[in-house]
């Protein structure tokens, strides 16, 4: 889910394999397909799709990874779909003699530097995954044998941010047959592989889904993923920046997973989380459940902008099969919605936002999404379900390039539009009835 034509409402881009994507629009009773030719892309095999600016000109750019192999080399290659606004978009990755021709997996956006200055990280299956970014000259370049995170592994999921409180976008990677591998930053262009030291190599399962949460709301960010039909784990991460398995046995329960996702589905301040399964029952009670759904990828956003987040599913794997909207049912839990952007006006990727609510010391937290799920990226919006509380006592937002924004005694029931120059908030219409 992202907002392609920065219109305030997520648009959903739907990655298909053989067959044209699909870019959905909400007309307010139904989703209608907007996609411009150069997105539809029919000739591919589109599996994985993540939004950022990459330019720096506001507009969310696109990253498709079209794969055709299940592993090692390719012969699709990837699109990187620059958004010049009105629905016009131009592939700079054509004639790109390093062009990713692997077959990929998930890919996520990240701040390299601290600078505002997005990359992105293509996780591979058997092939070295890649990091590209722009040069000054225009020039797109992949930096990651340079940076020594060209990692050959069974690449599955990725995700990318400042899960240790250095104030700097790490790289997280949960693989198949293989250990998982996290790459801190140094801030300088250095990377280390610690994620033996973390406790997080999880080295004899096979990933699908992965995400990261604060689920006890305790300001540290935890992370959970789901494994092909393995024990699930729910990672928790203590004062050291260590993290140990904490899942019960009902988390843990083996499923054919794909997306996993966190979000707070009835506003009531805490995460829920959401398996999206394959040929069963999803994980997450209600109308989510799907038992029959051939689970692929989903995505979380509030596509009809009434407060409360909705689901999109994907089904076709390994046949044809309708995808799902599911739109949720607002109850009386309030919320506050919180947006930072870049000075362009983008979404400000890798940014940490903080809400305390009024009634309430533990914080929400919640990591702007450079993609996520599996395959997938949720909506790049802070929202934050306050209960019963009336507003927030602090609203704080960490941008990745070390800008900190704070206000205080915020009411509930907005979406706050934040950029890091910002002194006060602006405030969208939308309003709890």
């Amino acid at each position: 889910m992202v907002d392609v034509d920065r219109d305030g409402l997520p648009e959903i881009f739907v990655a298909n394999a053989g067959a044209p994507n699909f870019l959905y629009k909400w007309d307010g009773n139904r989703l209608v397909d907007i996609a411009p030719p150069i997105i539809q892309d029919a000739m591919t095999s589109a599996i994985g799709v993540a939004a950022g600016d990459f330019t720096g000109n506001g507009w969310p750019d696109l990253y498709v990874l079209n794969t055709s192999a299940f592993l090692g080399d390719d012969t699709d290659p990837d699109r990187l779909l620059i958004n010049e606004g009105r629905m016009a978009f131009r592939d700079v990755m054509a004639d790109n003699p390093s062009r990713n021709l692997g077959a990929g997996r998930s890919v996520a956006w990240l701040d390299l530097y601290g600078d505002g200055q997005l990359g992105v990280y293509v996780c591979n299956y058997g092939v070295p995954s890649s990091l590209y970014v722009r040069l000054k000259n225009g020039d797109v370049v992949d930096l990651a044998p340079e940076l020594g995170i060209d990692q050959v592994t069974g690449g599955r999921s990725v995700i990318c941010g400042d899960f240790l409180g250095s104030g700097r976008m790490d790289i997280f990677t949960a693989n198949e047959n293989d250990a998982n591998r996290y790459f801190r930053n140094d801030g300088e262009g250095k990377f280390s592989e610690i994620a033996e030291a973390l406790g997080l190599t999880d080295g004899e399962s096979h990933a699908r889904g992965l995400v990261a949460l604060d689920f006890n709301r305790d300001g540290r960010i935890d992370l959970a993923w789901g494994n092909w039909e393995g024990a699930h784990r729910l990672m928790r991460q203590d004062d050291k920046g260590r993290f140990r398995d904490v899942a019960g046995e009902d988390f843990a329960r083996p499923s054919r997973v794909r997306t996993v996702i966190a979000f707070d589905y009835d506003n009531d301040g805490w995460e829920d989380i959401f398996f999206n399964n394959l040929g069963e029952a999803n994980r997450l009670p209600g109308p989510l459940l799907l038992a029959e759904g051939l689970g692929t990828g989903a995505t979380v956003g509030d596509i009809n902008g009434d407060g409360f987040l909705d689901v999109f599913v994907s089904h076709g794997e390994p046949h044809e099969q309708r995808n799902a909207l599911l739109l949720n049912s607002p109850n009386e839990n309030k919320w506050l919605r919180v947006c930072p952007l870049t000075p362009s006006g983008a979404p400000a990727i890798g940014a940490k936002v903080t809400v305390v609510p009024e009634n309430d010391d533990r914080p929400i937290t919640r990591i702007i999404d450079g993609g996520s799920g599996y395959l997938c990226q949720m909506e790049q919006i802070a929202h934050a379900g306050l209960g019963k509380a009336k507003g927030a006592k602090l609203v704080e937002v960490r941008f990745t390039t070390g800008q900190v924004w704070r206000k205080e005694n915020v009411p509930s029931g907005h979406s706050i539009y934040v950029n890091p120059s910002d002194s006060g908030f602006a405030v969208n219409v939308v309003k709890e009835e």
